[in-house]
């Protein structure tokens, strides 16, 4: 059916450019057919006009036109004996003939007319297989899904059989099952008492344990986007469950806008629920209704709906008060300072959450001496750096930088950081090196490597906690934004003008900076989290599909 879809086509293509030459032929080259005489037309592919007028050189009563640019037509009329001549010396290159129902009586008008009844009857019969396909896709929907599933079981199965070890009575195979699932083919097994099932757990030495999707929907949506990183290994910390919550406020703080969350979140809703929708796409949408939900949230902190301040919206002049405290609790433009050293504390947080981590992987790994000599060292360094931006009020924690206390934590961090880092090296070789010979060699051997690290680690370190700053700034851009466009519909006098401006403002800002706010919230987590303790060099875990006629096929294709 296909290669006879593909030949109507190509048909339905040579007839339209012959419809065309014959047009130009009209105007350029007129004359009558006479009785004695036969007429060929057809479309010769071809680089060079030139190899064309070649073949029709020896016909007084011929013509060539350039169709496109390898197509060119062929007219010809003159004595059987030419014509036949000429269609022997044409079979030999690609040619396409038009079959003339009776070439030697017909005039040119008459042939144009034909082939473009011939065109309309070549559309109606592809218009009427095209419907006939899709109606029998819809009525054998269930079948053809069936069909596709077995065609994959089987593909599967035998890719499973060539991996496998046989003899001519035993099969064995083996592979990766999830500890959630291993009840399902213990189970499955009771049917065939001749199998033997055994598991055991994966050994130390063994690298690449596959990693498993995780069953709760959210945690899905999520895994997706950490997917992009790469996938956890077996010996280092999913940092699933943790990216759920950070990006989500992240976004939400970038993003803060009660009307904006609360659209998110409709949108998502109506994703999640819409029906043939594949799971990819759900996880998407649930993803959505999940930011929106945090954009909303911290919406309502800052007072922020739509660009306008929720108080005006509701119509309240005077000030507000929720659980004692003046509302909005922040405004992004007025409380400039506190907003900023808010995601300065948050991003100091986010950095040292993914230390923990580290020496939490490095562990798992007895990587002893990497921590000590690097995460260790780095760990102090921190706590030195977060001291140093306090004391120049970049930073506040809320506590004098004069405090005794406070000082005494800032020498230390800035004394045991610096002497690991410089000295970490050696102290390293001492404690798990084999070989002690040269004691002083080794001890002071890495020093300075160990100075190279301490600039590169002072230097990140700041850059790091400072480019947390851009959620504030996403967050002004944001309300300056829609600030911009309220205050450019109020200058409109008539209302459907201003709805318009207001709707389509709107979702630009809607899509264009969610866009930015979700790449900047990618970023502050692949470069500034990651990047201190995640590989993700772990692999997919791809279950065997095996078909099974009682399956529910409804989840399967649209």
């Amino acid at each position: 059916m296909k290669n006879r879809l593909e030949k109507r086509k190509e048909e339905e293509s040579m007839n339209e450019l012959l419809a065309k030459g014959f047009r130009l032929l009209e105007e350029e080259y007129p004359y009558e057919v006479k009785a004695n005489e036969s007429t060929i037309v057809g479309v010769l592919t071809t680089t060079k006009e030139s190899d064309a007028e070649e073949f029709v050189k020896d016909i007084t009563k011929s013509e060539v036109i350039a169709l496109a640019s390898n197509k060119f037509m062929i007219f010809a009329q003159g004595r059987k004996g030419e014509i036949s001549k000429l269609l022997k010396d044409l079979s030999i290159v690609r040619w396409y003939l038009y079959e003339l129902n009776d070439p030697a009586y017909l005039s040119k008008t008459e042939i144009e007319d034909e082939i473009i009844k011939e065109c309309k009857k070549i559309q109606n019969e592809k218009k009427g297989l095209e419907k006939s396909i899709n109606q029998f896709a819809i009525n054998n929907k269930e079948k053809i899904i069936a069909l596709k599933l077995s065609i994959e079981s089987y593909g599967h199965l035998l890719r499973l059989y060539v991996s496998s070890r046989t003899t001519s009575r035993t099969v064995v195979i083996q592979g990766w099952i999830a500890q959630r699932d291993l009840s399902i083919l213990e189970k499955s097994l009771e049917d065939f008492p001749e199998t033997i099932l055994i598991v055991h757990g994966p050994e130390e030495e063994i690298k690449n344990i596959p990693f498993v999707e995780a069953k709760n929907p959210i945690m899905n949506s999520f895994q997706s986007i950490v997917g992009l990183y790469g996938l956890p290994s077996a010996k280092e910390v999913d940092p699933t469950i943790f990216f759920v919550f950070t990006f989500s406020i992240f976004f939400g703080i970038m993003f803060g806008d009660l009307g904006h969350g609360l659209i998110l979140v409709i949108i998502g809703l109506m994703g999640i629920l819409a029906r043939g929708l594949k799971k990819g796409i759900r996880r998407m949408f649930l993803l959505v209704m999940m930011v929106g939900i945090t954009s909303a949230i911290m919406g309502f902190i800052f007072g922020e709906a739509f660009g306008a301040h929720l108080t005006d919206l509701l119509g309240i002049t005077g000030p507000v008060y929720i659980f004692g405290l003046k509302y909005p609790f922040l405004e992004p433009v007025n409380d400039l300072v506190e907003v900023f050293n808010l995601t300065l504390i948050i991003g100091s947080i986010h950095v040292i959450l993914g230390l923990v981590l580290r020496v939490i992987n490095q562990i798992r790994r007895k990587e002893f001496d990497e921590l000590i000599k690097d995460t260790t060292a780095q760990f102090f360094l921190y706590a030195a750096i977060l001291y140093f931006l306090t004391s120049l009020g970049i930073l506040n924690l809320g506590i004098d930088p004069s405090n005794k206390g406070f000082l005494l934590v800032g020498l230390v961090s800035v004394s045991i950081g610096v002497g690991l880092a410089l000295l970490g090296q050696g102290i390293v070789s001492i404690l798990f090196k084999k070989r002690r010979r040269n004691i002083v060699r080794s001890f002071f051997g890495g020093i300075g490597m160990g100075l190279i690290h301490l600039l590169e680690s002072f230097s990140t370190f700041i850059s790091n906690t400072i480019s947390y700053g851009r959620m504030l700034a996403m967050l002004v851009a944001h309300v300056v934004f829609l600030s911009v466009i309220n205050a450019l519909a109020m200058q409109v006098t008539f209302i459907g003008f201003q709805i318009l401006i207001l709707v389509i403002g709107n979702v630009f800002v809607l899509v264009l900076e969610g866009l930015l706010v979700f790449v900047q919230t990618l970023r502050l987590h692949f470069y500034e989290f990651f990047s201190k303790f995640y590989e993700g060099s772990g692999i997919q875990h791809k279950p065997i599909f095996i078909f099974n006629k009682k399956m529910d096929l409804s989840k399967y294709g649209s």
